[in-house]
């Protein structure tokens, strides 16, 4: 059978436990509050006033006041300007930061370079729309020659017709002439 043996506890261990914990929460200075949270005198007086702590009695109940100014910290965080500015800026920097990879990637294009692109095929086409009735009916078929010259002009105005509705779509002002 094997004996019980008492615990040697060191001698503050043994005075806590011997001891009655008191119900009255620990009250301490407003010098002493201040030490504790890291803070000046000055501004424990501010905190007071403005209710985020309070004294009793003759002093300051420490754990309370410690848990009163966390939620106060906690609730300033969230209402300052200055962090919805910060957010605001990491988004817009990250969001820079995805358009920069996207473009490395070739998964993004500038849009004056898909516009300059498209120009230039379309003032190709247009170039060569216009010269397929002279050599498709290059001597004498003047009925060939008027029909291809024709159907030239009702593709080149059905092209204007798309890019104009697109421009309106896209509130862009007319066109000087």
């Amino acid at each position: 059978m094997t004996d019980a043996v008492p615990i040697d506890r060191p001698p503050a261990a043994r005075a806590a436990v011997s001891q009655p914990r008191s119900r009255k929460a620990a009250t301490v200075s407003a010098s002493a509050l201040a030490q504790h949270l890291d803070c000046s005198r000055t501004y424990i007086g501010k905190l007071e006033a403005d209710g985020v702590i309070q004294r009793q009695g003759d002093g300051f109940p420490l754990d309370e006041c410690r848990v009163a100014y966390l939620r106060y910290l906690r609730r300033e965080r969230q209402q300052s300007p200055r962090s919805a500015a910060d957010a605001d800026y990491v988004r817009v920097k990250t969001e820079m930061l995805q358009t920069r990879l996207m473009q490395k990637r070739r998964e993004l294009v500038l849009q004056s370079d898909v516009d300059e692109l498209t120009d230039q095929l379309c003032g190709v086409v247009l170039t060569h729309l216009s010269g397929m009735a002279a050599r498709c009916a290059p001597r004498g078929d003047l009925a060939t020659r008027r029909n291809i010259e024709r159907v030239v002009f009702e593709v080149r105005t059905e092209m204007a017709k798309v890019c104009q509705t697109m421009a309106d779509k896209a509130g862009e002002p007319p066109m000087d002439e």
